[in-house]
């Protein structure tokens, strides 16, 4: 039996580190599954300058997000908002509609092939992560592809032309 390499997440701060190491370490695909873009998480300057950066170097960048909810996030400016209005080709934000995905409890960061972070319990923030497991990675992926085709665009975060 293959020893596990996955890293425990226990509480904000763990989550933090490794949704930032995650993103911060992609070189073209980050996928986001998350309740309410969570602020702690993903609302962070290199965040948006490192994605920023990928898209506006690498034609490749694809840069998904799956919410419940952003009207808290689209009121306080949240920088992933922010980059989805300005590089809409790259990065995209869509809200779940079925009954099935808005039970959906669970928080996903899928980053390139190989790297993961999965929050079982995002009130508490409890979870784990792994860097290289392509197989998992591959898993995630395909469930936030089928769940992906499934949502809308975002109403709360829609850039408005004038």
């Amino acid at each position: 039996m293959s020893e596990s390499s996955s890293i425990l997440l226990e509480g904000r701060r763990d989550c933090q580190e490794a949704a930032k190491t995650l993103i911060l370490g992609s070189v073209g695909r980050v996928y986001i599954i998350t309740q309410r873009l969570e602020s702690e998480l993903y609302n962070d300057v290199e965040i948006y300058d490192h994605l920023s950066r990928l898209a506006t170097t690498n034609r490749h960048t694809d840069i998904r997000i799956i919410t419940h909810d952003t009207r808290v996030a689209a009121n306080q400016g949240h920088y992933l908002i922010q980059l989805a209005q300005r590089l809409p080709t790259f990065a995209q934000i869509r809200a779940t509609v079925t009954q099935e995905h808005r039970n959906f409890r669970e928080s996903w960061l899928i980053a390139d092939d190989s790297a993961y972070m999965r929050i079982r319990n995002p009130e508490r923030f409890e979870g784990y992560y792994e860097i290289d497991n392509k197989l998992e990675c591959r898993s995630y992926y395909d469930d936030f592809v089928e769940m992906w085709e499934a949502c809308d665009q975002d109403q709360n975060t829609r850039r408005l032309n004038l």
